[in-house]
Protein backbone atom coordinates (compact mmCIF):
# COMPACT_ATOMS: atom_id res chain seq x y z
CA UNK A 1 0.00 0.00 0.00
CA UNK A 2 1.11 3.56 -1.13
CA UNK A 3 1.62 5.72 2.00
CA UNK A 4 1.36 9.72 1.81
CA UNK A 5 1.78 12.09 4.51
CA UNK A 6 0.08 15.63 3.17
CA UNK A 7 1.16 18.87 4.66
CA UNK A 8 -1.69 21.76 5.04
CA UNK A 9 -1.98 24.90 6.58
CA UNK A 10 -5.12 25.19 8.10
CA UNK A 11 -7.85 23.00 8.79
CA UNK A 12 -10.59 25.34 7.17
CA UNK A 13 -8.13 26.66 5.03
CA UNK A 14 -9.76 26.68 1.28
CA UNK A 15 -6.59 25.76 -0.55
CA UNK A 16 -6.76 22.75 1.96
CA UNK A 17 -9.95 21.76 1.96
CA UNK A 18 -10.38 21.77 -1.90
CA UNK A 19 -7.03 20.55 -2.22
CA UNK A 20 -6.61 18.01 -0.11
CA UNK A 21 -8.71 17.46 2.62
CA UNK A 22 -11.69 16.28 0.46
CA UNK A 23 -9.76 13.77 -1.71
CA UNK A 24 -8.08 12.12 1.30
CA UNK A 25 -11.86 9.62 2.41
CA UNK A 26 -11.32 8.31 -0.93
CA UNK A 27 -7.65 7.10 -1.37
CA UNK A 28 -8.39 4.22 0.77
CA UNK A 29 -10.19 2.60 -1.55
CA UNK A 30 -6.95 2.69 -4.02
CA UNK A 31 -4.75 1.14 -1.70
CA UNK A 32 -3.33 4.52 -0.36
CA UNK A 33 -2.68 5.31 3.25
CA UNK A 34 -2.95 8.50 3.88
CA UNK A 35 -2.19 10.78 7.00
CA UNK A 36 -3.26 14.69 7.31
CA UNK A 37 -0.96 17.35 9.40
CA UNK A 38 -0.33 21.13 9.64
CA UNK A 39 3.05 22.39 8.95
CA UNK A 40 4.99 21.96 12.03
CA UNK A 41 6.23 25.79 13.31
CA UNK A 42 9.26 25.00 15.15
CA UNK A 43 12.55 22.73 14.78
CA UNK A 44 11.57 20.32 17.07
CA UNK A 45 8.01 19.23 15.82
CA UNK A 46 10.50 19.40 12.12
CA UNK A 47 12.52 16.54 13.23
CA UNK A 48 9.09 14.82 14.55
CA UNK A 49 7.99 14.57 11.43
CA UNK A 50 11.29 13.41 9.94
CA UNK A 51 11.03 10.78 12.21
CA UNK A 52 7.84 10.28 11.04
CA UNK A 53 8.12 10.06 7.77
CA UNK A 54 10.43 7.10 6.97
CA UNK A 55 7.19 5.03 7.22
CA UNK A 56 6.12 7.06 4.12
CA UNK A 57 6.97 6.98 0.29
CA UNK A 58 5.60 10.62 -0.30
CA UNK A 59 5.10 13.84 1.18
CA UNK A 60 2.57 16.26 -0.18
CA UNK A 61 3.29 19.50 -0.09
CA UNK A 62 0.33 22.11 -0.18
CA UNK A 63 1.17 25.63 -1.57
CA UNK A 64 3.60 26.07 1.37
CA UNK A 65 7.35 26.45 0.22
CA UNK A 66 9.58 24.53 2.57
CA UNK A 67 13.71 25.71 3.35
CA UNK A 68 16.16 24.37 1.73
CA UNK A 69 17.69 22.66 4.85
CA UNK A 70 14.49 20.82 4.07
CA UNK A 71 14.29 19.71 0.88
CA UNK A 72 17.50 18.73 1.22
CA UNK A 73 16.40 16.19 4.20
CA UNK A 74 13.95 14.93 2.12
CA UNK A 75 16.04 14.61 -1.00
CA UNK A 76 18.42 12.54 1.09
CA UNK A 77 15.79 10.41 2.72
CA UNK A 78 14.46 9.78 -0.95
CA UNK A 79 10.89 10.45 0.01
CA UNK A 80 9.17 11.78 -3.20
CA UNK A 81 8.16 15.09 -2.64
CA UNK A 82 5.03 16.40 -4.65
CA UNK A 83 3.74 20.17 -4.45
CA UNK A 84 0.46 21.39 -5.16
CA UNK A 85 -0.02 25.30 -5.75
CA UNK A 86 -3.05 27.09 -6.62
CA UNK A 87 -2.01 30.99 -6.20
CA UNK A 88 0.34 32.72 -7.78
CA UNK A 89 2.57 32.42 -4.71
CA UNK A 90 5.67 33.91 -6.22
CA UNK A 91 3.71 37.13 -6.62
CA UNK A 92 2.52 40.29 -4.02
CA UNK A 93 -1.25 40.06 -3.89
CA UNK A 94 -2.75 43.62 -5.05
CA UNK A 95 -3.89 44.31 -1.61
CA UNK A 96 -0.52 44.06 -0.30
CA UNK A 97 0.73 46.22 -3.08
CA UNK A 98 1.35 44.14 -5.82
CA UNK A 99 4.46 43.65 -7.87
CA UNK A 100 7.23 40.89 -8.07
CA UNK A 101 9.36 39.68 -5.05
CA UNK A 102 12.70 38.41 -5.30
CA UNK A 103 12.42 36.61 -1.94
CA UNK A 104 8.65 34.88 -3.45
CA UNK A 105 10.40 33.95 -6.71
CA UNK A 106 13.36 32.61 -5.21
CA UNK A 107 11.82 30.26 -2.77
CA UNK A 108 8.81 28.99 -5.18
CA UNK A 109 11.78 27.90 -8.04
CA UNK A 110 13.46 26.20 -4.94
CA UNK A 111 10.71 24.24 -3.76
CA UNK A 112 9.47 23.52 -7.40
CA UNK A 113 13.23 22.49 -8.41
CA UNK A 114 13.50 19.59 -5.17
CA UNK A 115 10.01 18.22 -6.10
CA UNK A 116 9.93 14.84 -8.07
CA UNK A 117 6.21 16.30 -9.00
CA UNK A 118 4.71 19.66 -8.89
CA UNK A 119 0.98 20.04 -9.46
CA UNK A 120 -0.66 23.52 -10.60
CA UNK A 121 -4.49 24.66 -10.14
CA UNK A 122 -4.22 26.37 -13.52
CA UNK A 123 -2.31 26.58 -16.88
CA UNK A 124 -0.82 30.38 -15.65
CA UNK A 125 0.32 28.61 -12.96
CA UNK A 126 1.78 25.34 -14.59
CA UNK A 127 3.64 27.96 -17.20
CA UNK A 128 5.38 29.89 -13.77
CA UNK A 129 6.60 26.47 -12.53
CA UNK A 130 7.42 25.13 -15.97
CA UNK A 131 11.36 26.99 -16.30
CA UNK A 132 12.48 24.81 -12.76
CA UNK A 133 10.87 21.52 -13.47
CA UNK A 134 9.64 19.52 -16.58
CA UNK A 135 6.73 18.01 -14.67
CA UNK A 136 4.17 20.42 -13.83
CA UNK A 137 0.90 18.71 -14.57
CA UNK A 138 -2.69 20.97 -13.97
CA UNK A 139 -5.28 19.63 -11.31
CA UNK A 140 -8.52 22.29 -11.39
CA UNK A 141 -9.41 23.19 -8.33
CA UNK A 142 -12.30 20.52 -7.93
CA UNK A 143 -15.81 20.75 -6.20
CA UNK A 144 -17.57 18.09 -3.71
CA UNK A 145 -20.84 18.84 -6.06
CA UNK A 146 -22.99 16.20 -3.25
CA UNK A 147 -22.11 18.62 -0.72
CA UNK A 148 -24.51 20.94 -2.52
CA UNK A 149 -27.67 21.22 -4.22
CA UNK A 150 -29.70 22.76 -7.29
CA UNK A 151 -31.21 26.28 -6.43
CA UNK A 152 -34.85 25.83 -6.41
CA UNK A 153 -35.85 28.64 -9.72
CA UNK A 154 -39.68 27.03 -8.66
CA UNK A 155 -39.41 29.45 -5.57
CA UNK A 156 -40.79 32.91 -5.74
CA UNK A 157 -38.99 35.39 -4.05
CA UNK A 158 -40.12 39.07 -3.01
CA UNK A 159 -36.07 40.34 -3.56
CA UNK A 160 -32.95 39.95 -6.32
CA UNK A 161 -29.94 38.35 -4.63
CA UNK A 162 -26.56 39.35 -6.16
CA UNK A 163 -23.89 37.57 -3.71
CA UNK A 164 -20.49 36.69 -2.86
CA UNK A 165 -18.90 34.36 -1.08
CA UNK A 166 -14.99 34.46 -0.12
CA UNK A 167 -12.33 35.55 2.36
CA UNK A 168 -11.58 39.37 3.71
CA UNK A 169 -8.26 39.33 1.55
CA UNK A 170 -10.67 39.25 -1.52
CA UNK A 171 -13.18 41.46 0.20
CA UNK A 172 -11.35 44.88 -1.71
CA UNK A 173 -12.05 43.39 -5.05
CA UNK A 174 -15.64 43.53 -4.49
CA UNK A 175 -16.02 47.20 -2.86
CA UNK A 176 -14.34 48.56 -6.14
CA UNK A 177 -17.95 47.79 -7.47
CA UNK A 178 -19.95 49.77 -4.99
CA UNK A 179 -21.01 52.41 -7.06
CA UNK A 180 -22.22 50.45 -9.71
CA UNK A 181 -24.13 48.17 -6.87
CA UNK A 182 -25.67 51.71 -5.40
CA UNK A 183 -26.63 52.66 -9.26
CA UNK A 184 -28.51 49.18 -10.00
CA UNK A 185 -30.05 49.38 -6.43
CA UNK A 186 -31.26 53.32 -7.34
CA UNK A 187 -33.26 52.05 -9.80
CA UNK A 188 -34.85 48.64 -8.98
CA UNK A 189 -35.70 48.49 -5.03
CA UNK A 190 -35.85 44.74 -5.07
CA UNK A 191 -32.30 44.44 -5.09
CA UNK A 192 -30.21 42.90 -2.16
CA UNK A 193 -26.22 42.57 -1.97
CA UNK A 194 -25.70 39.44 0.28
CA UNK A 195 -22.09 39.09 1.49
CA UNK A 196 -20.72 35.60 2.60
CA UNK A 197 -17.69 36.28 4.16
CA UNK A 198 -15.74 37.65 8.08
CA UNK A 199 -15.41 40.79 6.78
CA UNK A 200 -18.40 43.64 5.32
CA UNK A 201 -18.68 46.50 4.14
CA UNK A 202 -21.77 48.99 3.41
CA UNK A 203 -23.08 50.63 0.28
CA UNK A 204 -25.10 53.85 0.24
CA UNK A 205 -27.80 52.96 -1.76
CA UNK A 206 -27.70 48.69 -2.12
CA UNK A 207 -28.91 47.23 0.73
CA UNK A 208 -26.20 44.36 2.15
CA UNK A 209 -26.85 41.20 3.70
CA UNK A 210 -23.96 40.51 5.98
CA UNK A 211 -23.33 36.72 6.77
CA UNK A 212 -20.35 35.36 8.81
CA UNK A 213 -19.10 32.13 6.36
CA UNK A 214 -19.63 28.98 8.32
CA UNK A 215 -18.55 25.70 6.49
CA UNK A 216 -22.39 23.69 7.22
CA UNK A 217 -23.77 26.61 6.04
CA UNK A 218 -22.39 27.37 2.57
CA UNK A 219 -24.96 25.79 0.56
CA UNK A 220 -28.38 27.12 2.60
CA UNK A 221 -26.14 30.37 2.02
CA UNK A 222 -25.45 30.11 -1.72
CA UNK A 223 -29.12 29.32 -2.63
CA UNK A 224 -30.20 32.45 -1.28
CA UNK A 225 -27.96 34.10 -4.11
CA UNK A 226 -29.65 34.77 -7.70
CA UNK A 227 -26.68 35.79 -9.10
CA UNK A 228 -22.98 35.31 -8.30
CA UNK A 229 -19.98 37.92 -8.57
CA UNK A 230 -16.77 37.03 -9.03
CA UNK A 231 -14.92 40.23 -9.54
CA UNK A 232 -10.80 40.33 -10.16
CA UNK A 233 -8.53 42.83 -10.65
CA UNK A 234 -5.91 42.04 -14.08
CA UNK A 235 -2.86 41.60 -12.07
CA UNK A 236 -0.35 38.84 -12.00
CA UNK A 237 -0.92 37.69 -8.88
CA UNK A 238 -4.74 37.16 -9.40
CA UNK A 239 -4.36 35.20 -12.77
CA UNK A 240 -2.76 32.65 -10.78
CA UNK A 241 -6.46 32.53 -8.33
CA UNK A 242 -8.70 29.13 -9.46
CA UNK A 243 -11.73 30.70 -8.69
CA UNK A 244 -13.20 28.25 -6.03
CA UNK A 245 -16.30 31.43 -5.42
CA UNK A 246 -16.77 30.66 -9.09
CA UNK A 247 -17.26 27.03 -9.33
CA UNK A 248 -19.11 27.56 -6.10
CA UNK A 249 -21.71 29.68 -7.67
CA UNK A 250 -21.93 27.18 -10.60
CA UNK A 251 -22.09 24.29 -8.49
CA UNK A 252 -25.41 25.63 -7.06
CA UNK A 253 -26.51 26.28 -10.23
CA UNK A 254 -26.29 30.64 -10.13
CA UNK A 255 -25.98 32.10 -13.01
CA UNK A 256 -22.66 34.17 -12.48
CA UNK A 257 -21.21 37.69 -13.90
CA UNK A 258 -17.14 37.84 -13.32
CA UNK A 259 -14.09 39.37 -14.80
CA UNK A 260 -12.43 38.17 -17.64
CA UNK A 261 -9.43 37.45 -15.59
CA UNK A 262 -6.96 34.04 -15.83
CA UNK A 263 -8.82 30.99 -15.04
CA UNK A 264 -11.88 32.83 -15.61
CA UNK A 265 -11.50 32.52 -19.08
CA UNK A 266 -11.15 29.12 -18.96
CA UNK A 267 -14.00 28.20 -17.20
CA UNK A 268 -16.71 30.28 -18.60
CA UNK A 269 -18.07 30.48 -21.86
CA UNK A 270 -19.75 34.15 -22.50
CA UNK A 271 -23.61 33.97 -22.69
CA UNK A 272 -23.52 30.16 -22.35
CA UNK A 273 -22.52 29.66 -18.60
CA UNK A 274 -21.89 32.90 -17.37
CA UNK A 275 -21.38 36.45 -18.54
CA UNK A 276 -18.45 38.87 -18.20
CA UNK A 277 -17.37 42.49 -16.96
CA UNK A 278 -14.18 44.40 -17.61
CA UNK A 279 -15.10 47.91 -16.49
CA UNK A 280 -17.71 49.55 -13.92
CA UNK A 281 -20.61 49.86 -16.63
CA UNK A 282 -20.24 46.37 -17.87
CA UNK A 283 -21.20 45.11 -14.50
CA UNK A 284 -24.16 47.30 -14.06
CA UNK A 285 -25.46 46.33 -18.25
CA UNK A 286 -24.87 42.00 -17.35
CA UNK A 287 -26.48 42.46 -13.64
CA UNK A 288 -28.78 44.21 -15.45
CA UNK A 289 -29.32 41.40 -18.17
CA UNK A 290 -29.83 38.76 -15.33
CA UNK A 291 -32.28 40.77 -13.26
CA UNK A 292 -34.72 41.27 -15.68
CA UNK A 293 -34.70 38.18 -17.36
CA UNK A 294 -35.24 34.53 -14.31
CA UNK A 295 -35.36 32.45 -17.48
CA UNK A 296 -31.97 33.54 -18.45
CA UNK A 297 -30.82 32.94 -15.06
CA UNK A 298 -31.81 29.50 -14.82
CA UNK A 299 -30.19 28.58 -18.37
CA UNK A 300 -26.89 30.03 -17.37
CA UNK A 301 -27.08 28.59 -13.66
CA UNK A 302 -27.97 25.04 -15.45
CA UNK A 303 -24.91 25.21 -18.04
CA UNK A 304 -22.72 26.13 -15.15
CA UNK A 305 -23.99 23.09 -13.30
CA UNK A 306 -22.49 21.06 -16.19
CA UNK A 307 -19.34 22.63 -16.62
CA UNK A 308 -18.40 21.95 -12.87
CA UNK A 309 -19.83 17.85 -13.18
CA UNK A 310 -17.71 17.48 -16.66
CA UNK A 311 -14.34 19.10 -15.87
CA UNK A 312 -14.12 20.79 -12.12
CA UNK A 313 -15.75 18.18 -9.70
CA UNK A 314 -13.94 15.80 -7.11
CA UNK A 315 -15.53 12.78 -9.37
CA UNK A 316 -13.37 14.22 -12.44
CA UNK A 317 -10.45 15.09 -10.32
CA UNK A 318 -10.38 12.48 -8.27
CA UNK A 319 -8.32 10.09 -10.61
CA UNK A 320 -5.44 12.14 -11.58
CA UNK A 321 -4.24 13.16 -8.03
CA UNK A 322 -4.48 8.91 -7.25
CA UNK A 323 -2.27 8.67 -10.35
CA UNK A 324 0.05 10.88 -9.35
CA UNK A 325 0.34 9.93 -5.91
CA UNK A 326 1.11 6.34 -7.25
CA UNK A 327 3.31 7.88 -10.10
CA UNK A 328 0.98 6.64 -12.96
CA UNK A 329 0.24 10.20 -14.47
CA UNK A 330 1.62 11.12 -17.82
CA UNK A 331 1.57 14.32 -19.68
Amino acid sequence: MEKVYFLIQEWNHPASRYRVLQYVPYLKESHIDAKVSLFPDSFCQWMKLFAELKDYQVLFVQKKRLWRWQLWYLTRKHIRIIYDFDDAVMFKSPVDGGGRSFKRQRTFARMVRYSDQVIAGNQYLKAQALPYNNNVVVIPTAIGTSRYTMKDYRRDKKNITLGWIGSKSSLPFLEELTPAFDQLASKDKSLELKIICNDFFECRTMPVIKKMWALEDENADLQDVDIGLAPLPNHEWTKGKCATKLLQYLSVGIPVVCSPVGVHNEIIQEGVNGLFAASAQEWVEKIGLLIKDKLLRERIGLEGMKTVESSYSLKANLPKVINIIKERYHT
